[in-house]
């Protein structure tokens, strides 16, 4: 159905293809409101409106919260989700296409606390970020529909139907001239220069790729190339050439909810690794303990890959190897939640060369983001690796020259990192207010 909402005399259209609960929300709100004069202007500050906290990370093109104040902006926004009746909790992943599903999940508070509902939206690639943002804020107020119509604001909706039956059932690949494969090219030229620099870097790259629920195909080409010449003196300077390419290809089969299998496949070259051609290929399998269709909120995942790795290298590496050909397998584990309180997401990888069991490397790290209370966020960070797997060292020590400028990999047993930050904000608990000038000065 074609749907025209007016709200405080706003009005727009539900476009072709809204799923069968958001127009159900229209269908609710219009049954439960009264229809009166329009409202001239937003509500003020704190006059019964409802208020919404929003909550989403990423950067304007998709949580640009301006655009939506401005959209939407009969609902008081709060900056706080304790001061909120409907915390909007947004997350987005990339679609087999190129791209966006954004999952909206309205979590009600106070009143609302027995009201929750999620909502989604698919945008196509090549989209402009206006046109995403649009989509995005209709389906948002189609949500916020369910709470108005609970409150007083229910008398300044009017909801209207023309009547006019369309729409387009999902599409199948026989029906697709691409057969869902996408292609994206991509290039990049700098130049940076002084009167005693010079720095030049190309790279470029190219993937194809086909998602279907059954299965995932992802076959990537990238390459780049780095000169830096830096001029010690008048007569001297120093030169750096740092060059890498890489092929690799992925193929992943869906067998339920929760497994998946898959090969994975990789050529690649690095000046700086020490591999004049590095070839790695072998079988997963991966287990998720949730749906994967809760992707977006959460992900507990338990993946093992093995299979082989061949090495040509440029120069004779410190075990006294030209080239070789080993075996070698890898177990990960990763989680991550995104709940109203915050955000948390951890991983732990053992990966280990069969013919030596001796040469492994464990890595983990985690993070998290807290609301620890009103106002007050903390955001953790840390990483640890054991490093025993460099097979790929070259023999001789580095020159001084080699390692500032970090043309070769060096021997290492171990690296980490940690980082904290918090914020605090207080005073009004509204943010309705929208003001842009000089906001890029």
């Amino acid at each position: 159905m074609k749907t025209l909402l007016n709200i405080t005399g706003r009005a727009f259209r539900v476009p072709a293809g809204t799923s069968p609960v958001a127009r159900g929300l229209a269908v609710v709100a219009c049954l439960l409101a009264v229809p009166l004069e329009a409202q001239e202007e937003p509500p003020a500050n704190g006059n019964g409106a409802l208020r919404v906290f929003f909550d989403c990370e990423g950067g304007r093109g998709t949580c640009d919260f301006d655009f939506y104040r401005r959209e939407i902006p009969y609902v008081n926004y709060t900056r706080d989700r304790e001061d909120a009746q409907v915390h909007v909790l947004m997350t987005s992943e990339g679609t087999g296409s190129g791209g966006q599903r954004f999952t909206l999940d309205f979590i009600g508070r106070e009143e609302f606390v027995e009201v929750t509902e999620r909502l989604e939206v698919v945008t196509r690639a090549n989209l402009a970020v206006e046109q995403r943002l649009t989509d995005v804020a209709r389906t948002l107020e189609l949500g916020l529909l369910r709470y108005i119509a609970r409150t007083d604001q229910a008398a300044s909706i009017d909801v209207h139907y023309d009547g006019a039956e369309h729409g387009e059932a999902a599409a199948k690949p026989e029906d697709d001239p691409w057969g869902f494969w996408t292609f994206r090219l991509r290039g990049n030229v700098e130049l940076d220069v002084d009167e005693r620099t010079e720095s030049y870097e190309l790279s470029s790259g190219f993937s194809a790729d086909r998602v279907t629920d059954a299965l995932k195909l992802e076959f990537s080409i990238d390459g780049s190339y780095n000169k830096r010449l830096f001029e010690t003196s008048d007569t001297t300077s120093v030169t750096s050439i740092r060059e890498s390419y890489d092929a690799e290809g992925l193929s992943v089969w869906s067998l339920s909810d929760h497994w998946s299998v898959g090969a994975a496949y990789e050529l690649a070259h690095s000046s700086f690794e020490n591999e004049d051609l590095q070839i790695r290929v072998g079988p997963a399998v991966e287990y998720n303990i949730f749906p994967y269709s809760e992707s977006t909120r959460r992900q507990f995942n338990f993946l093992y890959t093995i299979g082989l790795r061949y090495n040509d290298y440029i120069e004779q590496t410190v075990f006294l190897k030209d080239e070789e050909t080993l075996p070698h397998h890898r177990f990960s584990v990763r989680l991550s939640v995104r709940q109203p309180w915050g955000e948390s997401y951890g991983s732990l990888t053992f990966s280990q060369f069969l013919h030596d069991t001796s040469k492994n490397r464990f890595t983990a790290f985690a993070g998290a983001d807290f609301r620890i209370f009103r106002g007050l966020s903390l955001r953790l960070n840390a990483n640890y690796s054991r490093i025993r797997d460099q097979l790929n060292v070259p023999a001789g020590d580095a020159t001084a020259e080699e390692v500032l400028l970090r043309q070769r990999v060096l021997q290492s047993g171990f690296e980490y990192g940690v980082s904290v930050g918090f914020s605090y904000t207080f005073g009004s608990i509204y943010s309705n207010v929208v003001n842009p000038r000089l906001d890029r000065f």
